[in-house]
């Protein structure tokens, strides 16, 4: 009988704190604003209502990781370049999402999708010997999305094993707590083995997490400035690639001057440590070519395929210069690239493959984020895909 109290207490709470959530989000989240989808936020990622609320007609998802958090400032960035257009690319991600955050993701959005595209924008960094961290996937885990990619029928129970068999892995040996509510989420939403109390427990917690992150982020959007938008504009105009080009490389002129062409404030940062970086990775002969991401990127891959998604890989390089000075074989760099591009083969994926602008001055911000060059083909190739029938 304790129990009962308890728990019936508890429903309380959440559905007291679920209502005041509601009725102060209704006027701060933002909702039909492009705005919205290309601010680099990280922390948009994880809230399933945020990200469906501000989806529309010319909308593609556009999945990636730290890259969206540099530049975001500068005339060569997404949120810049598009600023305007009707193209209205929703930026997901920050440091520490990979391929399979995004493919969670991508399953628990899908319904909300008007342009059946997305773009994987795929970091060398992911495919280390370990694939994402378990802290890092822990600490980006949504269980909104993790429960809304459950709820997705048309998704295989192959590909949801997967997802739930390496989600149980990473973040078993974390974070007990949220693993015992993954497990619900399981047995309620895919297994469909809940009894009356754990059905109505999954009903109230998740209703009561949705409204939580809501609650979050329109903390953060309104500091941000960001507000209720009037919709798409109507013009769809290409943006002046060739003068965002000139305008790159002649502001990398003027401030990238060093051996690696990289911004003077991040060659600045690792001048101090140069003599101890030299030739340090030169026995990485297999670097980046064996590592666990390559699955979760099929899992990512398979998820589209599944939900009749078209999907674009977005293959950055590394900065080349750097590299050689590290002694990274550039023949395992060679090879990561070539196993990419084999994935992307399996399931017909497109590819915008940057893997030859390893040496293009003004191409990098540092030693792997893209900057001013860098920026400019990535959003062109963005806008070529958008305008594919």
């Amino acid at each position: 009988m304790r129990r009962v109290k308890a728990f019936l207490v508890a429903l309380l709470l959440f559905a007291g704190t679920v209502l005041g959530c509601h009725f102060y989000i209704g006027n701060c989240v933002a909702v039909n604003n492009p705005q919205f989808s290309m601010w680099s936020e990280e922390e948009k990622g994880k809230s399933l209502a945020a990200l469906t609320q501000n989806m529309n007609e010319a909308c593609i998802p556009v999945f990636g990781s730290s890259e969206f958090q540099h530049g975001a400032d500068t005339a060569y960035h997404p949120a810049q370049v598009f600023a305007g257009n009707r193209f209205n690319p929703m930026l997901i991600g920050a440091g520490y999402y990979q391929c399979l955050s995004h493919a969670v993701t991508l399953a628990a959005i899908e319904d909300s999708m008007t342009m059946r595209k997305a773009v994987l924008i795929v970091s060398p960094q992911w495919f280390r010997k370990t694939g994402v961290v378990d802290q890092a996937y822990t600490s980006r885990f949504s269980e909104t999305l993790y429960a809304g990619m459950l709820e997705n029928e048309k998704l295989s129970e192959e590909t949801r094993s997967y997802i739930s068999e390496r989600t149980h892995k990473l973040i078993g040996s974390v974070d007990q707590k949220t693993l015992d509510h993954v497990d619900l989420h399981e047995k309620v939403l895919w297994k469909k083995e809940g009894n009356v109390l754990e059905n109505l427990q999954e009903t109230i917690w998740e209703n009561f997490l949705y409204e939580k992150e809501l609650f979050s982020i329109s903390t953060k959007v309104t500091a941000a400035g960001i507000e209720k938008g009037d919709g798409l504009v109507s013009e769809d105009i290409a943006p002046d690639w060739e003068a965002l080009i000139e305008q790159a490389e002649a502001a990398g002129e003027e401030e990238n001057q060093n051996e690696f062409f990289m911004d003077a404030v991040s060659y600045k940062l690792i001048q101090p440590y140069l003599d101890e970086k030299k030739d340090k990775d030169k026995d990485a002969v297999n670097g980046y070519q064996n590592s666990p991401e390559y699955d979760d990127l099929r899992c990512f891959l398979q998820v589209c395929q599944e939900l009749d998604i078209t999907p674009m890989l977005v293959i950055l390089p590394v900065n080349g210069y750097y590299y050689d000075f590290t002694g990274f074989p550039k023949t395992a760099r060679e090879g990561y690239y070539k196993k990419v591009l084999g994935v992307a083969a399996e399931y017909g994926a497109q590819v915008a493959d940057f893997s030859g602008e390893e040496y293009t001055k003004y191409f990098f911000k540092d030693r792997v984020h893209i900057g001013k060059k860098g920026w400019v083909m990535v959003c062109e190739s963005l806008y070529q895909f958008y305008q594919e029938d």
